[in-house]
Order: structure tokens, then sequence, then C-alpha cells
């Protein structure tokens, strides 16, 4: 027989519902059992994770780690939103210059830090358009590459790296490379590979997480091709090779010895169709995760920051400038229309400036930039989620319909359950597949839920029809309305919050009400609005769902909000 397994519901219920904090865990930071798929339509809501970076991102997450932490929290759909400069390495750095201690290419900045371990003393010269390092003792002294803005840092799918070096005993590179997975009896963790550069042998071990390279050189000076996804594949076959990124690059000398060290240059060979590149790794999965369905998306990210779900999937066009964010309104709007054009739905991220008054005159007076979605539910704190509820109620009062999400915009992997960001957007969607996901979205079918918190659905009804996002015609008479909330936390509740819709001023114009027992129901006129949080015995917002509006006439309304 084998081993039991928790549903989903229940594994969050054990630990939300009930009150005993996260006794599931036994001292690990994710709960240990995967919960049944949810592979469709069966009634509950769709669980979609709306804002995660992999290995074609900057930080040190992998798709792996990522679909394993779904797995273990019956996250049915994950989104990659990985930025789209850093998928298409736009602006990147093809070149590590070791000249002196800083380098410029195409006006980007690259500093190599100085850094000795295990009780090791080392030196550097520069000269002759190289650097001559020297190092004493037994452990290890090195040039750590920093790039502004991570400009090196991303996948290692198709990447070559030219070590041009003059080698000495010791000589060495090492790259670090993306967090995975409990695999092949290895503990999850970040993964190494370290090159000994010189002799004539060539070799591969590994020792847990860390491989080792020895790769010839000849003695003078010469470049060494190093092939890191090759290595990874021959080191660890349990691993999909290509989802690993290159994290951080560093040059040095191991123990007594020395090593001179002119570049290294980066060799990506796809990034010319960058989509097709991740949509490979991706596919990679397939069979690892047959319960799990996972879209190629982009964060678009040289505006004010944009996710793009959906639809027909291309670059932006940035031409050949460096990645840096053009901030202005224009531009981001101008995008917002160039996803939605290509039938993407697009959502406005972590637009909180610090001010939540701010944001909200800035919200309304740009209409939230005509994005469907807006972040709401995201961040460490939860003045954050309270700053948003404030934006989203001056759009609701000013008739803009937008979805309001929930997200972790997750850089790591390590720990959905445990990490204080850890919102996830439930859809009440008609399957997993992507344009009813979709429709979802735009109709505002949709609440967020932190899943160390509260297991249950919110929904809202007009006229005894499904409705939370929606905007139902009154027709000169009250709507009937009833929110409903299940599966309450312990000593939790379910708060009402109704609102005027007179477009009178960027601020919210609203009322609350608790409701204990998980169901409020009421008369909402015409000009006028109804949404709900749900709250944990300690007070803490750990459910939050989208407006209904109630309007005297369709005007105005967009076809996918209008209850028909």
């Amino acid at each position: 027989m084998g081993e039991p397994t928790l549903s989903r519901r229940a594994l969050l219920r054990a630990a939300a519902v009930g009150g005993l904090g996260v006794p599931l865990l036994s001292g690990c930071t994710s709960p240990t059992r995967a919960p049944d798929p949810v592979p469709g339509p069966s009634g509950d809501p769709v669980s979609v994770a709306m804002h995660l970076h992999s290995s074609f991102s900057e930080g040190t997450a992998s798709m792996a780690t990522h679909l394993d932490q779904a797995r273990r929290l019956g996250v049915d759909v994950l989104f990659w939103t990985d930025h789209d400069f850093r998928v298409s390495a736009q602006g990147y750095r093809r070149r590590l210059g070791l000249a002196g201690p800083t380098d410029t290419e195409h006006g980007v900045r690259l500093t190599w830090r100085q850094r000795s371990e295990g009780g090791s003393t080392g030196e550097v010269r520069y000269g002759d358009g190289a650097a001559a390092l020297t190092a004493r003792g037994d452990g290890a002294f090195w040039l750590d590459a920093d790039a502004w803005n991570s400009t090196y840092s991303g996948s290692l799918a198709d990447t070559t790296l030219g070590v041009e070096l003059r080698p000495g005993p010791g000589a060495a590179v090492q790259v670090d490379l993306s967090y995975q997975p409990a695999s092949g009896g290895r503990p999850a963790g970040r993964y190494r590979l370290s090159y000994r550069l010189g002799g004539a042998g060539r070799g591969r071990r590994a020792a847990g997480t860390h491989g080792v390279v020895d790769v010839p050189a000849v003695a003078g000076w010469s470049t060494v091709d190093i092939r890191p996804v090759e290595d990874i594949r021959a080191l660890w076959p349990d691993l999909v090779a290509e989802d690993n990124s290159l994290f951080r690059l560093r040059v040095g000398v191991l123990g007594t010895g020395s090593a001179d060290f002119r570049q290294v240059t980066i060799t990506r060979a796809r990034r010319a169709d960058s989509l097709a590149l991740m949509r490979d790794v991706m596919g990679r999965y397939a069979r690892r995760y047959p319960d799990r369905r996972h879209y190629a998306a982009l964060e678009v990210s040289l505006v004010r920051h944009l996710n793009w779900f959906g639809g027909e999937l291309v670059m932006p066009d940035y031409g050949d400038r460096a990645p840096v964010k053009d901030d202005a309104v224009g531009a981001a709007e101008a995008m917002v229309r160039f996803i939605q054009g290509h039938g993407g739905v697009a959502s406005y991220n972590h637009p909180l400036g610090g001010d939540p008054v701010a944001t909200a005159a800035h919200m309304v007076a740009t209409r939230a930039l005509g994005a469907d979605v807006v972040e709401v539910a995201y961040g460490r704190d939860q003045s954050t989620v309270d700053g948003m509820l404030h934006v989203l109620d001056a759009c609701a009062r000013n008739g803009i319909h937008v979805t309001a999400s929930g997200v972790t915009d997750d850089h790591e992997g390590t720990d959905w359950y445990g990490s204080r960001a850890n919102w996830i957007t439930r859809l009440w969607a008609r399957s997993i597949e992507l344009p009813d996901l979709q429709a979802a979205l735009r109709a505002g079918r949709a609440f967020a839920y932190k899943p160390d918190g509260w297991a249950g659905t919110l929904d809202a009804t007009a006229a005894g029809k499904p409705a939370m996002g929606a905007v139902a015609v009154a027709d000169g008479r009250p709507v009937p309305v009833t929110v409903t909330a299940t599966e309450l936390p312990r000593g939790g509740a379910l708060e009402v919050v109704t609102g005027r819709v007179d477009r009178a001023a960027p601020e919210p114009a609203v009322t609350a009400a608790t409701a204990r027992g998980g169901r409020h129901s009421l008369d909402l006129r015409a000009g006028s609005y109804v949404r709900a949080v749900v709250r944990d015995g300690a007070g803490r917002i750990v459910g939050v769902g989208n407006p209904l509006w109630v309007a005297d006439e369709p005007a105005g309304v967009p076809p996918a909000r209008l209850l028909t």
C-alpha cells in the first residue's frame, strides 16, 4: 500500500483553520507530503502562482523548486514571469574584463571584489590588461564578479564561458548555480561548480551539491571553454541541467598558488529566440510534474513592471539600450496596450510607492494604466496589503474595473508556506486551460489567500448568480447580494466592505461590517460596491476578494464584467 497523502484542503486546514501553527512541518520549512492533484473544473477554484522567477531571472530559484513547492501546497498552475530583458539577455554583459578592479561594457559597470575563505590570504596586481593573483593557505582567494543590476546573472541553458588565463598552481573558476529541491539522495540546496584549470587531465566528481571539474589548460596565455550545462548533466543526471542560472561567477586561486586572468567571455547561443529556449526548459518537466500546469509568461520590466499572461507572447523590442527602466507613465500605458493587443492579460505589478494616498491618486488618474489586473496582496508586511486595499477601494469608487491578485514575487522558491510574502491567487475558472484562466482574470473572478493562514473559498452572488468581480445592473431596484467565506480560521472573521461609486474623489468612501459566521447578505443599490476580506484570529488579513459593483446601466462596463 502506498503512503497516505494529504489533500490540499486538509493540509491547509490542519495548519490554518485548526489554529495549530505549523505542526505539519516537523522542523522543515515546507510541508513534506504532496497533496492530491486538482486537475481541472471540479467545482473548486483553481490555485495559481502568478508571479514567479526561475533560473531565467537573476535570483537563485529554479523551475524545479517552484514546481516542488506548488505540488506541496496544492497549487494547480504556475506562470513563469521572468524579467523579459533577463530572458533575452537584453543589454547583458558579454565580457567580464580583468584589466582593473572595475570594467565597463555598454555603459554597464562591473566590479571585482576580493574575498578570502578558509583562512587563506591573497593579493591581486593589475597590469598589462590582466589581473595577477597570488594566494597562500589551505582555502581560496577569489575575485567575485559584481555587475550593475546583475547583468550577467541568468539562465545557463545555452551558455558557454570562455576563460582567458595564464594558469598557475590552483587556478580556478567557480560558478554558483540555482537552488534545487531534494533529488538523488541529496538535500535541497543551491548547487555550485568549481573548475580547476591547468594540467593535462580532465575529470568530474561531485560531493552532494558541489561539483568539481578538472579542465586542461596549456602553459602561457590561452582561452579555456567551459560549458556548465554539460557538466551539470554529467555530475547530476537526475537534474534538468538547463534549469540552472549563472547566479554568481568568480575567478581565483585554490590553496597556495597563482594565476593570471584577462577576461571571461559569455556566449549565449539562442537568445535571438529566447522564449523558445525558455519553453524548451519548461518542456523537460512535463513527465516529472504531470500534475501541475505551467505557462510561459513575462514580467515586462524596462517600464513600470507589468506581467503578461497568455495571448501571443512576444519579446518587447527595446532596441540596443542598456537595461534601464523607463518609469514614465506613457511608456507603461503603451506597453499595456501592446500586451493587450497581442491577446494578453496585463497586470500592474507592486504599484504601491510607499504612500497609499499618492498611489490611489495615480491609479485613478491613469485608470490603473489600463491594466486588467493589479497586484494588491503582496509583500512581506501587512501594511502593504492595507495600503493596496486603500488603492483598490479608490479604484472601485471611480469605476475602474481591475482584478486584484495576490502574488509571491518569489526569486528563491525555497518555502512558499513559511515566507511572509506568500500570497496565492485562486480563480473561479472553468478549467486550468489558459483561455479559461484569462477569462476569469478579465472578469475579476478571483480572490487571494495566504496558504499558512486560510484554507477556504471566497465568493459573492448577486440575485443568486456568482458575481465576484462583476457589475450587476439594478434596473432601479436594490440587488440582493450574498458574500460567503468557507472554513474561516479559528477565531477569524469575514469582513465585508461596502463603498460608494460616485467618481467624486481619488480616495475611498467605505464602511465595514463583520460576519463571523462566514456569510453576509445585503441589498446593494446602484452606485455602490461590496468586497470582502478574511481575517484570522489575530486580525491578520489572510484572504482578499474582488469587488462586486451595482450600476444603474451597462454603459461603460467591460463586457467580461457585465453580469447577465
